[in-house]
């Protein structure tokens, strides 16, 4: 690890871009009215045509970018939550503004309880005839998407593979 936290080749999690890898640590002036900074070059594996430019010194955005967990980690967690919910928010707008906090925190805890969440809401819908909203099921693609990409790396799994995963630990007997 570099003096700055972290090294080229490395890979994080930075919030609601997910998995990103360090392509390198460099000297920039992105604009004329500032002078040259150090910055991460992140490339989203999410979106490889992509590039996210975050200034080294820059503590608030740095504090964005979190090393990927571990397997014990991943397992920890989810051991931990395993009888734990979360309720259903009526209020589309309360609902809508705690699911994008909990989706710019990235990969935790209460990213999977929102993912479980709206899963049980769009079964509830479905046995009604009914649909999850757009906006709901948009946020559970990419709550999903975020959660596959870093347990799929980490566990050295597929993508597909990651929701029979966590499945398998939070009920074994399943």
């Amino acid at each position: 690890m570099n003096r700055n936290g972290f090294d080229i080749g490395e890979y994080v999690s930075y919030g609601i871009n997910g998995m990103c890898n360090i392509e390198d640590i460099r000297p920039m002036q992105l604009s004329q009215s500032v002078e040259k900074m150090m910055y991460y070059i992140l490339r989203p594996e999410s979106n490889p045509k992509s590039t996210i430019f975050v200034p080294v010194n820059n503590q608030k955005l740095v504090s964005k970018m979190r090393e990927l967990m571990t397997k014990d980690e991943i397992n920890a967690m989810l051991v931990r939550m395993k009888d734990r919910t979360l309720e259903w928010e009526k209020d589309v707008r309360f609902r809508t503004e705690s699911f994008h906090e909990i989706l710019n925190n990235g990969v935790n805890q209460d990213l999977i309880l929102m993912i479980r969440c709206l899963h049980r809401k769009r079964q509830e819908l479905v046995q009604l005839g009914k649909k999850l909203p757009a906006r709901d099921s948009n946020t559970l693609k990419t709550a999903e998407r975020l959660v596959e990409e870093e347990f799929a790396h980490v566990l050295h799994i597929k993508c597909e593979e990651v929701s029979d995963y966590i499945r398998d630990v939070l009920d074994p007997s399943a």
